[in-house]
């Protein structure tokens, strides 16, 4: 009899300790890298956008932290592009702390370079910023009546500049460089170094631009709350940079 409770109480445990793993698993699993990872090559190039973000304070662990994501896979093709918004997604509690600037910015891109290589960013950008503003192929740099230089799409790919919002928002050659020079691949960019930032969460790009409803919600105060909670010990935003300085281990790579 004792055997068998024994038994009873092994399976019981194993089932708990198994359906834990699992759950730990959902929660710790990062659905960026699973969108890329699921993007076939014949969809790249492909942008996934910070698009909304969520707490669950009262709830399990399990499904806490939420995020949201606009995916647009085959990004310079106006005839194959296509335009998605995934559902809430869990992501971990470190994961959406170190995101929790990036609202309406690209996260993630996957694209499939000159060189014939598929080339992997996960350093937040503003949109357009990796892989289409400044490059040569897809537009040049002009200068407007003051003579500052601003970029501009050729005719063929100026669906890019609507989809970037350039029109109202448009990107000069002088900060452009700096994000080049400083940021690009290595860390985040905000904007202009020593300004209030132009682009991330709370920033009137990110105001004007994302269509989630975030910011007329409750779910930017409770983001906010979560962020001040858990993330003021170990991530500050720097003093002379739009980026972050860490405490932690590093938080972006580029390939």
């Amino acid at each position: 009899m004792k055997k068998n409770n024994f038994i009873l109480l092994g399976l019981v445990l194993t089932f708990v300790l198994t359906s834990f793993l699992v759950n730990r698993q959902q929660v710790t699993s990062d659905p960026v890298d699973d969108i890329l990872a699921k993007t076939p090559n014949s969809k790249l190039p492909v942008s996934i956008v910070l698009y909304d973000m969520d707490t669950r304070q009262n709830d399990a662990i399990d499904g806490k932290y939420l995020h949201r994501y606009q995916v647009i896979t085959n990004v310079d093709d106006p005839q194959k592009r296509k335009t998605t918004i995934t559902d809430f997604l869990p992501v971990n509690q470190d994961k959406f702390v170190r995101n929790y600037e990036n609202m309406g910015m690209e996260v993630a891109s996957k694209i499939m370079g000159t060189d014939g290589n598929i080339h992997l960013n996960k350093v937040p950008a503003p949109l357009g910023y990796a892989n289409y503003i400044g490059n040569t192929q897809y537009g040049q740099w002009k200068a407007n009546n003051e003579g500052r230089s601003y970029w501009a799409f050729d005719s063929k790919y100026m669906f890019l500049g609507t989809m970037f919002h350039l029109e109202n928002y448009p990107v000069y050659k002088d900060t452009y460089s700096d994000y080049r020079r400083n940021y690009h691949r290595q860390r985040a960019y905000y904007g202009s170094t020593g300004t209030r930032n132009h682009y991330g969460t709370g920033s009137r790009f990110s105001r004007n631009t994302v269509r989630s409803g975030f910011y007329a919600s409750d779910r930017s105060s409770r983001a906010r709350q979560a962020y001040r909670q858990h993330g003021s010990s170990r991530y500050f935003r720097s003093d002379n940079r739009g980026g972050y300085s860490f405490r932690s281990r590093g938080e972006y790579y580029g390939k």
